[in-house]
């Protein structure tokens, strides 16, 4: 019997997402790219050939490593009466999708930030379950849930992160997503927190014209 391979995505040292078995790539217009068994990704923001990896990393300083000054790996808990949100700003990329959609419950520059009591508790997990980052979770009747068990696709986002569902992350550095369902990649080069994005490409007005 064959054994069935997982994709994965090895975060190279200082240079490009080493991406394996990735069947599905798609850009921001919902366009499916053509895909190879082994592809590299642009994760220094400037390759001429997005969201392919041209080499510019090797003459613009990149450099891969986490700052010092990087949000803090932190999970905060907001309990309610019938759902618990729990939010992992460490690995947020900050597209703010909780806060458009459901403003209610999830507050800009407000503490606390989340109120789980106000609004329907599946219309809240819902929501969290189209998180992009893994950062949003929630418990229900003593039940984490934060892997959804999505197929394996890379999503580039317009002038923003890849998102990321169903392959497995490996980083020489330790890096961990939240969970290894969902979770947001750095293209921009700028993050604080490599390889995860932390929401930097807005701040640096990062731009992609071809995706």
């Amino acid at each position: 019997m064959e054994k069935e391979v997982r994709p994965s995505i090895k975060v190279s040292t200082n240079g490009p997402y080493i991406v394996k078995d990735v069947k599905t790539l798609r850009n921001s217009k919902g366009v499916f790219i053509e895909t190879k068994h082994v592809m590299s990704l642009c994760r220094c923001g400037g390759s001429s050939n997005m969201p392919f990896c041209d080499g510019t990393h090797l003459g613009n300083d990149f450099s891969g490593e986490k700052e010092k000054d990087r949000v803090a790996d932190r999970v905060d808990t907001y309990v309610g009466k019938y759902i618990t949100i729990h939010r992992d700003r460490y690995v947020c990329s900050h597209v703010g999708h909780c806060i458009r959609n459901l403003p209610s419950v999830f507050k800009k520059g407000r503490e606390p930030w989340a109120d789980p009591d106000a609004a329907d508790p599946e219309e809240i997990a819902k929501l969290i379950r189209t998180c992009p980052s893994g950062a949003l979770s929630y418990t229900v009747n003593g039940k984490l849930y934060k892997d959804y068990s999505h197929g394996p696709e890379i999503f580039v986002l317009k002038d923003g992160p890849y998102n990321v569902t169903g392959v497995r992350l490996d980083d020489s550095d330790g890096s961990v997503p939240e969970t290894q369902d969902h979770y947001a990649l750095c293209r921009c080069g700028a993050s604080r927190n490599k390889p995860f994005c932390d929401g930097r490409h807005s701040n640096v007005e990062f731009e992609d014209g071809k995706n």
